[in-house]
């Protein structure tokens, strides 16, 4: 039988471990891409994953079911992602490798689509907390605005602002970036 998140929630609340297990095999994989493209770290991220749900353990007994147990824990997610980055410095650039000289028409093309990640991944860890966050949640896990405003704790204007502000400033790394090997092609 499978139960609903409140349901298992009633149940570690009532002392039931393997229910807690169960809520973590059910959000691990989220929590942790979630952390990761946060943290841009697969071990700080890991290391954070763990911290979450501690942390989530711990309040449960707090949890209002106001919202879902996956909003909450989105909630505390973002919130100890954002801390981790202030303590480390809260900008991280993920490094561009040079690719190797390649002819093959199919390997170019995958070179040129890992190139646009890297530089897309670059340009999202670059930008400010809340609009990474909205943009995370927004595009690489599909919540809605209002899931969002509820995960970070503001309204859905700010969150649709942040977003915004967030689309902007990525066209206009990816503008710039595009605009710069374009220059540099041109040139040689």
């Amino acid at each position: 039988m499978k139960y609903s998140d409140f349901e298992l929630i009633d149940r570690i609340l009532d002392g039931n471990r393997v229910a807690f297990e169960e809520l973590v095999n059910r959000y691990r994989k989220s929590v942790y891409y979630v952390t990761y493209r946060m943290v841009h770290d697969a071990e700080d991220a890991a290391d954070l994953s763990q911290e979450i749900f501690f942390k989530a353990y711990q309040g449960l007994r707090k949890f209002k079911r106001q919202s879902s147990f996956h909003t909450w824990l989105y909630r505390i997610t973002i919130n100890l992602c954002i801390n981790h980055l202030r303590k480390k410095g809260s900008r991280q650039y993920v490094g561009l490798e040079s690719a190797p000289t390649v002819r093959d028409p199919e390997v170019l093309e995958k070179l040129a689509l890992e190139e646009l990640q890297t530089m897309v991944n670059t340009a999202v860890s670059a930008l400010p907390e809340k609009q990474r966050a909205a943009v995370i949640l927004r595009i690489y896990h599909g919540l809605s605005h209002k899931e969002i405003s509820d995960v970070l704790g503001c309204s859905v204007g700010t969150v649709k602002a942040n977003y915004f502000h967030a689309i902007r400033n990525l066209r206009k790394s990816v503008d710039y970036h595009v605009g710069s090997k374009e220059n540099v092609e041109h040139e040689m």
